[in-house]
């Protein structure tokens, strides 16, 4: 039986929430769905059907952003008895005014792991855990000036060799540490996108212009991201085969809050998609590469005339 569904990002945050989950309810029955954002309103259907048939009445939404997607949350209060939401992304004024019975966790200034790690007074009960947490906490909010960013970059590759329970289950086997096959992984990734990176210099994948970077590429994007920010550059853009568009702003650009705001706007239809900092959309119809020239193209004339 089960009694608990959590429905859940993909990603590295994902898998702390997943981790300070299961480390304060080892004992209760769940049953996971991930989601990748794009298929929100499909995985919601799946959701309330699957607890139609086992009778489930209790959903816990850690990392899942319904900024852009209000109907599928309302969908899910309205059929669950009880619902807790646990994010971090941006919303719009008055955004929870319509589910005045959910428990909201809600803290843009720290990651979904950390939130669940406060929320499941987790804190201070094991040290491991508590390392995980602060680590995930610095790679999902990009903190760049933190001691262990290079490390937590590491451990967001290291993640995407692994399914997510799997590594979950296996932490937790081993009390949270990190395990044997970690150092020998990561250093074969390192390999891997330095060779790879050469060659999309060479090929002229990475272009630059300005304090801006376009990157026309499909892997090893935020290796890129971090050695062009590092050489001053103040926007990195990434565009990948599949239409998918990656924007990114250097913490320690001068530019203001409302010029960021209206970049999202002006490419995305929203204001609420996202981190400050950091958004992602998809081209709309995409088709292939004419789409990508013309979303570049696009992309640098708002540059231009909002950060002019």
């Amino acid at each position: 039986m089960t009694d608990l569904i959590v429905f859940n990002h993909n990603d590295l945050d994902a898998l702390g929430c997943y981790l300070n989950i299961e480390f304060k309810m080892p004992n209760v029955s769940k049953k996971y769905f991930y989601t990748n954002y794009a298929n929100i309103p499909k995985l919601v259907d799946e959701i309330i059907d699957y607890a139609e048939e086992n009778s489930v009445r209790k959903i816990l939404i850690p990392d899942v952003s319904f900024g852009d997607n209000k109907e599928s949350l309302k969908r899910l209060y309205e059929y669950f008895d009880k619902v807790v939401h646990i994010d971090h992304h941006l919303y719009s004024d008055g955004f929870w005014d319509d589910f005045p019975n959910m428990t909201v966790v809600y803290d843009k200034s720290k990651c979904a792991t950390k939130l669940c790690n406060e929320f499941f007074k987790n804190t201070g009960k094991n040290e491991n855990l508590d390392k995980l947490t602060k680590i995930i906490d610095v790679y999902d909010l990009w903190q760049t000036k933190s001691s262990v960013f290079d490390f937590a970059q590491d451990l967001n590759e290291y993640f995407w060799t692994y399914d997510l329970e799997l590594l979950g289950g296996k932490l937790i086997e081993n009390n949270f540490k990190l395990l044997d096959d970690f150092s020998e992984t990561v250093s074969r990734i390192k390999a891997t996108y330095t060779a790879d990176i050469q060659k999309y210099e060479k090929s002229s994948s990475i272009k630059r212009a300005r304090d801006i970077t376009f990157c026309f590429i499909d892997n090893w994007f935020n290796q890129v991201l971090i050695k062009e920010m590092n050489s001053g550059q103040n926007f990195v853009i990434g565009i990948n085969s599949r239409g998918i568009v990656r924007v990114r702003i250097n913490q320690d650009s001068p530019y203001a809050n409302d010029q960021k705001s209206k970049l999202r706007i002006a490419l995305t239809g929203t204001d609420t998609i996202g981190h400050q900092d950091a958004f992602t959309y998809k081209i709309k119809d995409f088709k292939g590469f004419d789409n990508i020239i013309n979303e570049a193209k696009k992309i640098d004339l708002n540059l231009r005339e909002i950060f002019s």
